[in-house]
């Protein structure tokens, strides 16, 4: 039996990326585990392996514990498959883990499938190893739900694994932990700090060598234009609306000095095309070190990759949040004001974040930044 630090859970690049800072500052032996829920998995876990950051990468394919459920037809079957699991965790445990390891720490984000049947299998067996979760993004720090379980999820534990399956994580590792706790007020688990990328320079090298960053790929128009749009959530005036919107500011700023990052799946078309930036499923994370966000102003209805360069960088770009003066089809307005006052409180010039109520607003918010892009 090989003793080991820590394992990894990781299902997206941007939770890879945490858990190369915290693998790096707490200078563990420790393996990944990657489930393979994103394109390009395989390559980044070769990438991972050359800069021998971790003991073993293992990426998690064609295990049948797992696709038997993401393969269940519809909600019952699905919860059968669930609950079958549940009865035989050990099994489920055998084929997730490798062989022969003890691990004293296991590291994930939240309940996701994976680590969530890793914490029962822990907890029925009684085995020491301490559970901490790690910041995934925005969502880590604006969803107040991110650590809740659903109800038939939690009685389907209760009533299969009893008191013990209710155990959740003893720490929590967020790249701001005053952001965290001011949204979570209710949260008693302690919280400590991840340290930023830059806090440590062998952790940014092997990010950027990991993710291939390099200068190619960095934006250097002032003006981005994060589009996080789908279809469902503005009417159709309102989605006609903003891309008018979009076209003004090229008109406004200049070709040359404004640029688009496209959302995947927005199809949209512009009546002035308006320059794309080429890596349009690169993290925004990545795209921002290889740019300089100081000099961002970064304009968008929603986007919360907006607060990415603080996160993790502590660079501050300008913000100008568009939700205020559109009618959307889903979402609280009033937990994203929350949300964003409190990011506001994290910045050294908290006027770098805007969000316009009304027409004249934005105009005399355009006319400053055309002033400063021609000063």
């Amino acid at each position: 039996m090989k003793n080991m630090d820590a394992m990894y859970i990781c299902t997206t690049p941007f939770q890879i990326m945490s858990a190369i800072s915290l693998a790096v500052n707490r200078k563990e032996a420790a393996d990944l585990y990657i489930d393979a829920q994103f394109e390009g998995a395989e390559d980044l876990a070769e990438k991972i392996r050359q800069r021998k950051i971790f003991d073993t990468v293992r990426v998690l394919k064609n295990i049948s514990c797992i696709d038997q459920v993401r393969g269940a037809s519809g909600k019952m079957q699905r919860y059968n498959k669930i609950i079958s699991l549940y009865r035989h965790i050990e099994d489920a445990a055998a084929q997730l883990l490798l062989p022969d390891r003890r691990y004293r720490i296991l590291y994930a984000t939240h309940n996701v499938f994976v680590a969530n049947l890793l914490m029962l299998y822990i907890s029925k067996n009684d085995i020491r190893t301490k559970v901490y979760f790690f910041d995934d993004g925005e969502g880590s720090y604006d969803n107040r739900d991110i650590f809740k379980i659903s109800l038939p999820d939690k009685l389907t534990k209760r009533l299969v694994l009893g008191r013990k399956a209710m155990r959740g994580p003893r720490r929590l590792y967020m790249y701001s932990p005053d952001l965290f706790n001011n949204m979570h007020p209710t949260n008693r688990t302690p919280v400590y700090h991840l340290p930023q990328f830059r806090e440590n320079e062998t952790v940014l090298e092997h990010i950027k060598a990991v993710f291939e960053v390099s200068p190619e790929k960095g934006i250097r128009e002032p003006v981005i234009i994060l589009d996080s749009l789908k279809e469902v959530v503005l009417s159709p005036e309102d989605d006609a609306r903003i891309v008018k919107l979009y076209d003004r500011l090229q008109a406004e700023f200049g070709e040359d000095r404004v640029i688009v990052k496209r959302h995947p799946r927005d199809t949209r078309t512009y009546e002035n095309p308006i320059r794309e930036y080429p890596f349009t499923r690169l993290p925004f994370e990545i795209t921002c070190l290889a740019s300089d966000p100081s000099k961002m102003t970064l304009i968008t209805l929603l986007s919360t990759a907006t607060i990415m360069p603080k996160l993790l960088m502590d660079e501050e770009p300008r913000i100008v949040l568009l939700y205020h003066m559109f009618k959307r089809l889903e979402g609280n307005d009033a937990d994203r004001d929350r949300f964003f006052e409190l990011v506001k409180k994290t910045y050294n010039d908290p006027g770098r974040i805007v969000i316009p109520d009304t027409d004249e607003e934005l105009d005399e918010l355009i006319r400053t930044i055309r002033e400063e892009l021609n000063s």
